[in-house]
């Protein structure tokens, strides 16, 4: 009995200090690519007040990768319209998700 009260660690577990929980959860949030796809999910919900009622049926949200959200558009002159409204778009989509999460976009 008297050799286990002895025998302490010298050393945590983890092998170094505490890590806040947040930083955890970012770290595998980025290496999964899970949080990319949470802001393209938050995106298509809100892709209405992205837009507007006179786009939305024109144009849909295809994918997010590496900041960059790709928009299909119906047709050329709609793919045109989308073009001019390229930084509102941008500006929009990171008003929505609170951060700059939106660098560009591409059309398709």
């Amino acid at each position: 009995m008297d050799n286990y009260n002895k025998k302490k660690r010298t050393k945590n577990i983890c092998g170094g200090d505490p890590t806040d929980i947040g930083v955890l959860l970012k770290m595998v949030l980025d290496k999964h690519k899970i949080s990319e796809d949470i802001t393209f999910k938050t995106l298509c919900d809100c892709f209405e007040n992205i837009v507007g009622t006179q786009l939305l049926p024109h144009v849909q949200p295809v994918e997010m990768k590496k900041n960059i959200l790709v928009l299909k558009a119906a047709n050329s002159a709609w793919k045109q319209e989308l073009f001019l409204q390229k930084k509102a778009i941008i500006d929009k989509c990171n008003l929505v998700l609170g951060k700059p999460a939106v660098r560009d976009v591409r059309l398709i």
